[in-house]
This record gives C-alpha cells, structure tokens and sequence, in this order.
C-alpha cells in the first residue's frame, strides 16, 4: 500500500514550554513517511532556539525537522509560511501544545484515504484539564460536533474542522487558497472548513483523537471560549461576517 508523505505544520509563538514535547511525540509516530515544519511566529522566547537544538541533537529517528520563521503575527501566517516549505501530499495540522499518540498520523492518513475526502478531522482530549471538563468536552466534542458538521455541509455552508487536529490532501488545499491570512484566530478553522468542504467531504472521525493542553480554557474560561467558537461557527453558517475580536493579544496556540 502507498503511503502517502505527510507535512505537519506547527506554527508556534512562544512555546518554549511545550515545542519540545509536541516534537518528541511527533518523533514516536508509527508512521513512515512524514516531515515536521514548525513555524516559528515571531516569538520572543527560547521557541527557535530549543527546535534548532532539537534537530541537532535528536537520536530517535532521521524524521526531516524544519525550522521556518514568519515574523507576520497570526496562526495563520504561520500555517501559510509553513505550507509553502512544505512537500507533502498530505497536511496535517497540529499546535505545539499537543501531544499526538503514536497512532495519530496513520489514522489520519487512514481515514483521509477513505473515498477520497478533502479533509478529516477529530476532537481535543483536554489532558490537563479537570476530570469532569476533559469527559464532559470530549463527550460533547463526540456528540454535537460530527452531527453538526455534516448537516451544515448538507446546506453547503460550513464544515467543523478542529485546527490542531487535521489532515488535509494538499492539491485541495491550494485550490481553495491556501490558509487565510486575514483571519488571525477565532474562525479561521471554521472557514478553513467552509472552504475546503466546497471540493470534497470534511469528515469529523470521533476516534481521531488529539492530546492537547487546555491551558486557552484555564485563562479564559470554558463557557467563554465555546461561546466564541460557536458564535464564529454559526456566523459563518449564516454567511455573516466572522468577529475577529480575541481574548488574547499572544498568539494562542
């Protein structure tokens, strides 16, 4: 069976505490044939000093780690900038605060294969979070989300695609435009999903699941964070314009 090559992008603003143990995990996939471009966007900390050191002292495997810098703020620049290194036919979405099982790139390869779909996606499992918020998100995340998804792609409207839990076929992902920059953090998975559901199916898998920090929750609030996500969701269902006003002035990812 061909297995096709993987770019997963991590874009990164100051992620000194996390950058090393997302590239270590990456380096523990049991999956073959993939490359890791990390984007470093115009962070003010060690971020670029301790990727440089991981490619020069990893033992582990001889998986190609790139160091890109896009000094242009916003996870999307960043994506983009990272994109454009990029030699994958397959990319793949993670954020330096994950920490992907060693599954988690043949999976989604896996299902992406499945009857030729644009993009799949999956939930966050909030590692760091509480016992009742981790089950209560993840259950939600397995309920609500696959069954809204699809129906909003039934109406040709919108698709729900999860930002650091990804996997795109890269040919669809230049025809619908690349990653659009002038959105900068809230919505801009949700129009990534809009735009790439006009050339295939975005499929939410709920066993596609991706490890992730929950510290976005812990500084602004559960409910607070959901509200944003939802109201970016439905505006964009509803074809009005995304607010792209932030609870943070740091990149959040």
């Amino acid at each position: 069976m061909h297995l096709p090559k993987v770019s997963v992008l991590v874009p990164a603003f100051n992620e000194e505490k996390y950058i090393e143990r997302a590239l270590s995990a990456l380096m523990l996939q049991d999956y073959p044939n993939f490359e890791i471009i990390v984007a470093d966007n115009a962070s003010t900390d060690n971020t670029s000093l301790l990727v440089k050191q991981f490619i020069e002292t990893r033992t582990i495997r001889s998986i190609p780690v790139l160091l890109v810098h896009e000094n242009r703020q916003g996870t999307n620049f960043a994506r983009e900038c990272a994109r454009q290194a990029a030699t994958g036919s397959v990319i793949a979405q993670m954020d330096a605060d994950c920490i992907p099982r060693a599954d988690w790139i043949r999976k989604g390869v896996t299902y992406l294969c499945k009857n030729k779909r644009a993009a799949v996606t999956g939930p966050y499992d909030y590692f760091d979070g509480s016992m009742l918020m981790r089950n209560f998100s993840l259950l939600s995340q397995k309920i609500v989300y696959p069954v809204t998804s699809a129906l909003a792609q039934l109406s040709g409207r919108a698709a729900i695609l999860i930002g650091g839990n990804a996997f795109i076929r890269a040919d669809i992902l230049e025809i619908a435009g690349g990653y659009n920059t002038s959105l900068t953090f809230y919505g801009d998975d949700i129009d990534m999903g809009k735009r790439l559901s006009r050339f295939g199916k975005v499929v939410y898998v709920n066993s596609l699941v991706q490890l992730s920090s929950s510290r976005r929750y812990k500084a602004n609030g559960f409910w607070e964070v959901n509200k944003r996500y939802q109201t970016c969701f439905w505006n964009l269902v509803w074809n009005k314009n995304i607010l792209l006003e932030t609870m943070e002035t740091s990149h959040p990812r």
